[in-house]
């Protein structure tokens, strides 16, 4: 039998010992990305990642980085309003003598040991960072544990890659300085409409990560929203919850059976992506109306615009709540929105994408995802909605914009 010399096997020995003390941050290899219907075809309560599987995570990266934990839970944290500041000073102190040191700190900031868990498992592996809002009365519904698990599964409907370019983002530090020239009416509007929230979870390498938190947009009955040219989602609990499993909406006769809040998620991510596809990662961005973006693009525009949509999934009950997005049974929005809703039909209902719009279909699959299909909606075996019952049409109240 052959036999390595002994100073060779030593040194193999401690060039994976090396390479373990330096272990990269986001390497999505353990919220891999899922081209099935497995998380598709799902309640609430099913395809999440266990608790034992998210500490394997945790363990993976803190491995050897003793800092990190710190780190991380100060970014995931990270808030400038004083009550928020109190609260988790009350936290610190709190946990002083805790074994498990900034991790008991998260815990108690959600207030659950599983969401604690898994906001840090998804920001090691992945590069999102899932927080509370910046209300200043704790009046806006947060995010809870079961928001964190659809978060989870909408990441894992999306490549690596193009998260990676996302999460890229670099905060708007210079905003001021870079719109010093505009008419001062013009400099409040782009104050007034840029997120506070962006300012804040700025990550160690000078980037904004991927961000959820909740909000309220433009209406209090807006589900979800991003702003051009930033990758920070704000979401409407109440109004964003409405498409989980058990919802009974009247106005199209039909209760979900499956968890239809991916859709919503899936789509939040194409606006962001529609932001940082053309984005080489390194020059500034300022707003909106100084980069290059898909649904801006004059050849691509002409793809959008020919798409045939379907009214589903993730624009069905707001497409009937804005008929002027109806055209001839199809979605027909904006421009941008229509982009949204294209990547996001693209991954949730592919099957039909490719019949209604080829075109479409294969500058997506070429261009944007690199070869990578998806299987869809059509294609689970059990049902994604069932009719309303008698009872549940006439004795439940709408729900649809309110």
């Amino acid at each position: 039998m052959f036999r390595l010399p002994v100073a060779i096997v030593l040194l193999c020995a401690f060039m994976r010992a090396s390479a373990a003390e330096h272990e990269p941050l986001f390497q999505n290899r353990f919220f891999t990305l899922s081209q099935s219907n497995e998380l598709l075809c799902a309640t609430s309560e099913q395809q999440f990642m266990s608790t034992e599987r998210l500490a394997d995570a945790i363990q993976f990266y803190e491995r050897n980085h003793p800092g990190l934990r710190q780190q991380a839970v100060a970014v995931l944290t990270d808030h400038k309003n004083p009550q928020r500041l109190d609260d988790l000073a009350d936290y610190r102190e709190d946990c002083e003598h805790s074994p498990s040191g900034e991790l008991c700190v998260l815990e108690k900031y959600w207030g659950d040991r599983d969401a604690a868990w898994r906001a840090l498992a998804l920001f090691y592996d992945s590069k999102t960072v899932i927080k509370h809002s910046e209300d200043p009365n704790y009046l806006l519904k947060p995010f809870d544990a079961d928001h964190l698990r659809i978060f989870e599964k909408a990441i894992r409907k999306i490549p690596a890659f193009l998260r990676q370019r996302i999460s890229k983002a670099k905060p708007v530090e210079n905003l001021d300085k870079e719109i010093a020239d505009k008419p001062n009416a013009i400099q409040e509007l782009i104050k007034d409409a840029f997120q506070e929230d962006y300012k804040t979870s700025i990550w160690q390498d000078h980037t904004h990560p991927l961000t959820f938190t909740p909000g309220i947009g433009f209406r209090s009955q807006t589900v979800a929203q991003v702003f051009s040219g930033q990758n920070l989602i704000v979401f409407t609990v109440k109004e964003f919850d409405k498409g989980k499993e058990g919802a009974v909406y009247r106005d199209i006769d039909v209760e979900y059976l499956v968890d239809f809040r991916l859709p919503i998620v899936v789509h939040e991510i194409a606006h962001t992506i529609d932001n940082f596809h053309f984005w080489n990662g390194e020059d500034d961005l300022y707003f909106f109306y100084k980069y290059h973006k898909i649904s801006n693009d004059e050849q691509i525009g002409k793809i959008i615009a020919d798409a045939k949509l379907a009214l589903w999934p993730s624009k069905w009950f707001e497409a009937f709540e804005y008929l002027h997005e109806v055209n001839d049974g199809r979605y027909d929005g904006n421009t941008q929105e229509k982009l949204a809703e294209l990547v996001a039909q693209y991954i949730l209902i592919p099957e039909r994408l490719k019949q209604s719009a080829p075109a479409a279909y294969q500058w997506l699959r070429d261009e944007v995802f690199r070869g990578i299909e998806y299987q869809g909606y059509d294609s689970c075996s059990t049902p994604l909605t069932r009719p309303l019952t008698w009872w549940q049409k006439y004795a439940s109240g709408k729900q649809l914009g309110h």
